[in-house]
């Protein structure tokens, strides 16, 4: 497992940010839980990577439940609803934790 920095951009709540993820390469989408969210969830899709400086890009694109936007997400994506493994929580806080990390 190596360090990447994940970019998240396009979230109408949050605005652009970036985190330290403990993960051997970046999956396809993230659905990340919001602070104080009470159970909502932003759910991005990745948009590029960057091996050599172990970048990941990801675009925001919707917000809710996370029964409604692991779908849309996955739709969005172009994943079936069976890849649901592809999604990777993340953490919020700036602190780095492997216990979230798929």
């Amino acid at each position: 497992m190596g360090h990447w920095v994940y970019e998240f951009t396009g979230c109408p709540d949050s605005g652009d940010y970036q985190q330290i993820v403990d993960a051997d390469e970046p999956g396809d989408v993230v659905l990340r839980e919001r602070p104080r969210g009470l159970g909502i969830v932003d759910g991005f899709v990745r948009e590029s990577v960057d091996d050599l400086m172990r970048v990941a890009r990801f675009q925001w694109v919707t917000s809710g439940d996370p029964s409604t936007v692991a779908p849309a997400v996955l739709q969005v994506s172009g994943l079936s609803p069976l890849a649901r493994r592809d999604a990777r929580p993340v953490r919020t806080g700036s602190e780095l934790d492997t216990s979230d990390c798929a």
